[in-house]
This record gives C-alpha cells, sequence and structure tokens, in this order.
C-alpha cells in the first residue's frame, strides 16, 4: 500500500495559536500552513488575529501562507461579481504583501469550505488549486485519490464547534487504512482559541504519531501541490 500525504490547515491567523502552532511543528522539522484572510475586522473580534508582517515572518520560517479570503464573506452566499471581486482583491493584496507569492502557484482555502461551480470555476483560472466541499459545506473524509485530484480541487474533514482531538485521530485512522492519495483536514486555533480547536498536547501526538507511520506521511498542502499534484495534472 503507497503511503497517503496528510496536510494540516489552521484557518482564520488566530495570533497565539499561529505562533504556537509554528513553534510544534518547527520542533518536529515540519512545515505549517496557515489559511489566512486580508480583512479580519468584524470577525471573531475576541480572538485577536495576526498582520501580514507575522505571516511574512512564519514565511521565512519556513512555513506556508494561503489565502483564505479578503474577508470572511461566504463565497456561495453573494452575488458572483461581488464574489470575483473580492478573489482578486484577495489574491492582488497577497501578490503585493506576501513575499514570493504567485498566485497561480497556490491553494485557496474557501471560507465555509463553500463554493458554487461557477466560482471555482473562476478561482480556478487563478490558482493552481483550491479546497472546497461544494456548494452545502458539508464536512468529507478528506480524503482525495489521484483521479479526484486531477481536478485541482481538495475536499477537508473537520469538526466543531468543540475540540476536533478525537475526530482527527479517527480521521487519520482511516486515512492509514486507504489507497487514498492525499488527506485534508481542516483546523482553527489550540486550545480554547476559536470554533473546533485542538488541544496542544493532543496536535504534539498526533504529529509524533504520524511521523513514526509507515502509511501515512506529513506533507504542507503547498508542497504536495508542488511535488505530487503537478504530476497528477500533467499526466
Amino acid at each position: 500500500m503507497s503511503q497517503t500525504h496528510v496536510s494540516f490547515i489552521f484557518d482564520d491567523g488566530f495570533t497565539k495559536s499561529c505562533l504556537q502552532v509554528a513553534e510544534i511543528f518547527e520542533a518536529r522539522n515540519l512545515s505549517a500552513t496557515f489559511a489566512v484572510l486580508v480583512d479580519h475586522e468584524g470577525f471573531m473580534p475576541d480572538f485577536p488575529k495576526g498582520d501580514f508582517k507575522l505571516w511574512n515572518e512564519l514565511l521565512e520560517r519556513g512555513h506556508e501562507i494561503h489565502p483564505h479570503g479578503w474577508d470572511h464573506s461566504d463565497l456561495s452566499q453573494i452575488p458572483f461579481d461581488e464574489a470575483t471581486q473580492k478573489i482578486d482583491d484577495c489574491l492582488n493584496y497577497f501578490t503585493e504583501n506576501v513575499t514570493g507569492f504567485q498566485a497561480a502557484s497556490t491553494v485557496y482555502h474557501l471560507t465555509y469550505n463553500r463554493s458554487t461551480p461557477e466560482v471555482d470555476a473562476y478561482l480556478l483560472e487563478r490558482v493552481k488549486a483550491i479546497r472546497t466541499t461544494g456548494p452545502e459545506g458539508e464536512p468529507g473524509d478528506g480524503l482525495s485519490t489521484a483521479d479526484s485530484l486531477s481536478s485541482r480541487q481538495f475536499g477537508c474533514a473537520w469538526q466543531g464547534p468543540d475540540h476536533c482531538d478525537g475526530h482527527l485521530r479517527a480521521s487519520l485512522k482511516t486515512a492509514a487504512s486507504s489507497d487514498a492519495k492525499h488527506f485534508c483536514y481542516m483546523l482553527h486555533g489550540l486550545d480554547d482559541e476559536g470554533w473546533g480547536p485542538i488541544h496542544r498536547d493532543a496536535l504534539e501526538d498526533i504529529l509524533d504519531s504520524i511521523q513514526n507511520s509507515d502509511q501515512l506521511v506529513y506533507t504542507p498542502i503547498g508542497e504536495f501541490v508542488g511535488q505530487h499534484l503537478n504530476a497528477i495534472t500533467d499526466a
């Protein structure tokens, strides 16, 4: 059985959690992936968010910074023209403010994991891949085969609003026994920060178990896109 590549994405850019997550990953010589907003005003105001100075610092430390949207609007629920303007504004801002950012090489992580076929098509003309579970935005199993990845769309699994520790462990067990090429899981904050957080000790234990696994290999989603998705889509 071939290995399944595992990617975790930490959404929304909670400052405290992102700094701690970066340290946890660095201690294991791994790179974390953060999907962040340009404008987070009014969104979950009880939890401070990072800015692009921090995102560039984390990028310099070896982590991935991906677009999560101009703001936390649900692009499946607003007029198409408004949705495309927010996409363009987001990608332009990232191009101007994130060191080395290239829209054509990135993964765009849709807010609420919701989209429409029209939004998907618009994005896939501009970015390398997208993370979405379609118009309903319902969590999936996070597993992708080579055939499904040929569409350049990553589904994902997640759990909330309570802690996701147990759900993530169970999902990884399923991934380890599958023949999927990739497993994607959406996370947010650590301990009690944000929606569906994970406890710090659980994240540390889970990463250690992946590194000790014969079936699973941790690969940041941007690295996976660069090394594996190109081969799939070019085949």
